[in-house]
């Protein structure tokens, strides 16, 4: 049996993809695919018969630019990230990491918001495609301003501000001679705004007194770029909506849909349910497929318990996992048949395992998990 659901298939400019995202695939997957292209094909045709076909500039205003969004999204995601596992402040590379994600993804959106706001009264396309060749972020944001109300408090203009020298002029500072004299700019930047925003004194040099970073730092970041991003965002899906486009469509479960549609900036959600999964896998309500090839035929290497609390911070730090992937690398010396064992943990978090049957539980089995 194939579900197949769409939405505003009528409206002239839905792509491809957005609308292949309605088609849900219950049963005979390649079926439901053949049968959802075929819709299109015939939506498509309807169109063409009506003399709905798009123009160069509706294209690019609808696919080319909804493609930007996602790349805008993408680095936003990225950048919030990146603070979020910063360990504390002293590194200059934590604090460019994190900069330079945030400003692209904020450069991006103003020039989104930009083109479909002012483009239909453009009369020189090559001198409005010139004067988007801009890294300043406080520039774009006028010209938004300029047509619509757009207020940012002290903080968000300050960081703008941050972002600007930041992409203007220290993302290649080291490139110079001169910067084996100059201060790590980017990172004292990041670091004064915390300071004076969150009354704060941070340490980058004690051993023992460096300043982490806390819950309290990220969710104040995370604030502070919501405040300027989704803004930008309610301005890209009004102006959309003037046009008839859908620009502002983003694919569900993306990194984009997490800052446009979710509306979340920070990571405390991930952890919380790192943590949930954990206990739902350490008990035996895990009873799937997946769960039950593991626990039968995948022995576990003696990893130490002392050390459990790192191996729980690498599920979701890419930068803890690799402190443990060089006890992995030494575990794996002991195992005997490395390849088949690879091959076994490939099956295991194969989406489609197929593996035993599910059992009533007797009391005797039920009473080692409690």
């Amino acid at each position: 049996m194939v579900l197949l659901l769409f939405a505003n298939c009528s409206q002239p400019n839905k792509s491809r993809f957005r609308a292949l995202m309605y088609c849900r695939f219950v049963d005979e997957a390649d079926s439901a695919q053949s049968l959802a292209y075929s819709v299109i094909q015939l939506w498509e045709e309807q169109r063409a018969g009506k003399g709905l076909e798009m123009r160069p500039d509706e294209y690019w205003k609808n696919f080319n630019l909804g493609t930007e969004l996602d790349i805008a999204g993408r680095f936003l995601f990225n950048g919030l990230q990146a603070f979020h596992e910063m360990r504390n402040f002293a590194a200059e590379e934590d604090a460019f990491e994190f900069l330079y994600g945030v400003a692209v993804g904020i450069e991006r959106l103003l020039k989104i918001a930009v083109i479909l706001t002012e483009h239909d009264k453009v009369k020189d396309q090559s001198e409005f495609e010139q004067g988007l060749i801009t890294h300043s972020h406080q520039e774009l944001v006028k010209r938004v301003k300029e047509r619509h109300e757009f207020n940012l408090a002290g903080v968000h203009n300050e960081f703008i501000g941050i972002l600007s020298r930041f992409y203007k002029s220290h993302r290649y500072g080291r490139y110079n001679l001169a910067s084996v004299y100059g201060p790590a700019r980017e990172r004292d930047d990041l670091n004064a705004f915390l300071e004076k925003h969150l009354s704060i004194k941070i340490d980058i040099e004690g051993m023992f007194t460096v300043t982490p970073n806390e819950r309290r730092h990220k969710k104040f970041i995370g604030n502070v770029i919501s405040k300027i991003v989704l803004p930008i965002f309610k301005i890209v899906r009004s102006e959309a909506g003037r046009l008839n486009l859908y620009t502002y469509e983003v694919e569900y479960g993306s990194k984009a849909s997490k800052i446009f549609i979710g509306e979340k900036f920070d990571f405390e959600n991930e952890d919380i349910l790192q943590v949930e999964l954990i206990a739902y896998f350490s008990s035996r309500e895990a009873a799937g497929p997946n769960v039950r090839f593991i626990r039968d035929l995948i022995k576990p290497l003696p990893f130490d318990p002392a050390l459990e609390a790192d191996y729980i911070a690498a599920l979701r730090s890419d930068r803890k996992k690799q402190g443990v992937l060089d006890e992995l690398e030494a575990h794996y010396e002991d195992v005997e048949d490395f390849k088949e064992r690879r091959e076994m943990l490939e099956v295991a978090t194969s989406d489609h395992l197929s593996y035993g049957e599910v059992e009533e539980d007797s009391e005797d089995d039920l009473g080692q998990w409690r």
